[in-house]
């Protein structure tokens, strides 16, 4: 094959592939950096952000705990019909809701609640991240991955001359390979 036509071919496989793979490289690029910092300041969970409170509720008379009590406990965290469970230990109350908890010291009132927002649009790209769903969506993050090894090769080919894989782009090329490899050696 002459080397124009191999030029047009991978060119064209660079273009489509980056195409078509467009979404899921934007979608794993978010997801991604929400990862990365999800275990400091605002992303402490990276599919949810947490509020906490804390309050007090009167302590249950006699030390009795029923569902009288637990929906007075709601209505004073504003949490009326989130309502999913409860445990009871010893002095200790926790109320699942549909939105987080609430914990209530049984014997003095003191209440602490932390209450979940869902990171919309997020969280449904993390879904996709962490492959939860399987099935089809397996093989086709396994066709993306196979898809971006193609599109990095044929990439080093795009540009030609001094700007090129025999160029410039060789030099950029190789920092791109030498900074994971440092940091490897540094911190495996």
């Amino acid at each position: 094959m002459q080397t124009k036509t191999l030029r047009r071919w991978n060119n064209a496989i660079h273009r489509d592939l980056g195409y078509f793979f467009f979404g899921m490289t934007i979608i794993y690029s978010i997801s991604g950096i929400v990862m990365n910092h999800f275990k400091s300041g605002d992303f402490a969970h990276p599919d949810y952000s947490k509020k906490y409170y804390e309050f007090r509720v009167d302590p249950p008379v006699n030390n009795r705990v029923d569902q009288a009590y637990i929906n007075g406990v709601l209505e004073k965290a504003e949490e009326k019909g989130k309502y999913k469970s409860h445990i009871l230990g010893n002095n200790y109350l926790r109320i699942f809701l549909t939105n987080g908890f609430i914990d209530v010291n049984t014997n003095n009132g003191e209440s602490f609640q932390e209450r979940t927002t869902p990171r919309y649009l997020i969280r449904e790209f993390n879904l996709l991240h962490y492959n939860n769903i399987k099935k089809f969506y397996t093989w086709f993050s396994d066709v993306y991955a196979a898809a971006l090894i193609l599109m990095a090769i044929t990439g080093l080919f795009v540009l030609r001359g001094k700007n090129g894989i025999i160029g410039r782009g060789a030099w950029i090329g190789a920092i791109g390979l030498i900074i994971p490899a440092i940091i490897i050696l540094i911190y495996a």
